[in-house]
């Protein structure tokens, strides 16, 4: 009797134990995909981000979680998104591969050109391939087809529309989602 209770309970909390799946469909809107914005000024850069190493690849993008306890960390040349979490002082710690990147075909490698986080935890980060989400735990959620053909440079949140440059040209696609605050 014990068993069969056991085996029931299982069964019926079964979905609830997979609270950190979020695939792609939860934020996805049907028949939405990518908008071309005409007339959008390119936004400036502020700043340079500085090698780990001479070794190691550029630091290329970073962004906040959510809860702000956390900073993420895409390079020039990777596999991982690297997850740094900032100490009392505001520093950061010395950081762990967080999140597997999806590669192209072939390629030991790939670069992130701009990363982003939503109000639920879900990382965004811009890839030659397209936009490759994961969940807070860095588990793969899913890739957004890229926008256009090009190299993605930046990657950013507006309300609940994900932005995306590719060279002058300005994207935005409507998400079931909004941008981390």
């Amino acid at each position: 009797m014990t068993r069969t209770l056991a085996a029931v309970a299982l069964l019926v909390l079964a979905p609830a134990a997979r609270a950190q799946d979020m695939p792609l469909a939860q934020i996805l809107i049907p028949g939405e995909g990518w908008k071309k914005v005409e007339g959008a000024t390119k936004p400036k850069v502020t700043g340079l981000l500085a090698p780990v190493s001479d070794a190691a690849p550029w630091k290329s993008a970073t962004v906040r979680s959510a809860d702000g306890n956390t900073v993420y960390v895409g390079f020039s040349k990777g596999t991982f998104l690297h997850a740094h979490a900032l100490t009392k002082d505001g520093a950061l710690d010395q950081g762990h591969p967080y999140a597997p990147l999806r590669l192209r075909t072939g390629s030991p490698d790939i670069a992130v050109h701009g990363l982003a986080a939503d109000r639920d935890g879900r990382i965004y980060a811009a890839t030659e391939i397209g936009v490759q989400v994961f969940d807070p735990t860095g588990r793969m959620c899913g890739v957004l087809t890229p926008a256009a053909a090009g190299v993605p440079e930046a990657l950013a949140f507006e309300g609940d529309q994900l932005t995306l440059w590719v060279g002058d040209t300005k994207y935005t696609r409507t998400l079931r989602t909004a941008g981390a605050k």
